[in-house]
């Protein structure tokens, strides 16, 4: 009797592991809980799960939910970030880190659509919201590098603040350029990346310079002449001119 104990109790023992590893595996495969705002390290698991395990990038048709909160205003970085009741390095440390996996993301949904999948409209909110974090680092840069003068390290936080600033550069070009890939977005994907671009700049306008604004200008005129909508075309002038004469909208 002893023994028949002892093995059913082994077996006990070994179907439990057996569920927890299952379940951790599971777990791995699921994305991250929607219904909460996510952090920099929710980013970084939705990365490592369709990388590593092959989990399905959410969409507005699939698995909506899912990807609404990666887009969310609330979700902790840009809301932490953008909040101005906490320290610069509080809102500096939680706003930052989500960058790198959200590209990542970005560059996941253009793979996917250059293999011919339908990921216009997420791309579109994807930019803009990638658009609105970059800018939000951008406000609180410099007075986070105010608070790192007597670190010994100081140069290279000044690298990395450069670094930042060019890479939201890019992130907004990125944006503008895309406007005019008509065989890829809709009417209502480029209007609203012309709307966020227009809503992001505040946080870009002092870091543009002359030459970026030329740039973008003479991007956007490309586009203007190119399309004969009307309400894309007046969209589109609006951005170019808010961007030339450093206007922000009211």
């Amino acid at each position: 009797m002893g023994k028949l104990s002892k093995l059913f109790a082994s077996l006990t023992w070994l179907l439990l592991c057996v569920a927890l590893i299952t379940q951790s595996a599971n777990a791995q495969k699921r994305y991250p809980n929607y219904e909460d705002p996510w952090d920099a390290t929710d980013y970084r698991a939705l990365v490592e799960r369709v990388e590593g395990d092959g989990l399905e990038l959410p969409t507005l048709a699939g698995n909506q939910e899912v990807f609404l909160r990666l887009v969310a205003s609330d979700n902790i970085p840009l809301h932490m970030g953008q909040n101005p009741d906490l320290a610069i390095t509080v809102r500096y440390q939680k706003l930052q880190p989500i960058l790198k996996p959200l590209h990542q993301l970005i560059d996941m949904y253009s793979n996917g659509a250059q293999e011919g999948k339908n990921y216009a409209s997420e791309l579109a909110r994807l930019m803009v919201y990638e658009s609105k974090a970059a800018g939000a680092l951008l406000e609180i840069g410099d007075p986070f590098l105010e608070t790192l003068k007597m670190d010994p390290r100081y140069q290279t936080h000044v690298a990395l603040h450069k670094q930042s600033q060019d890479n939201a550069r890019d992130v907004y070009s990125s944006l503008v350029e895309k406007m005019a890939d008509t065989d890829r977005y809709s009417k209502a994907d480029i209007l609203f990346m012309a709307d966020g671009a227009i809503n992001a700049l505040p946080s870009y306008h002092p870091i543009f310079t002359d030459a970026d604004r030329k740039k973008l200008t003479e991007m956007l005129a490309k586009q203007i002449s190119a399309t004969s909508d009307q309400e894309v075309k007046t969209a589109l002038t609006e951005l170019q001119d808010s961007i030339k004469n450093g206007r922000i909208r009211t």
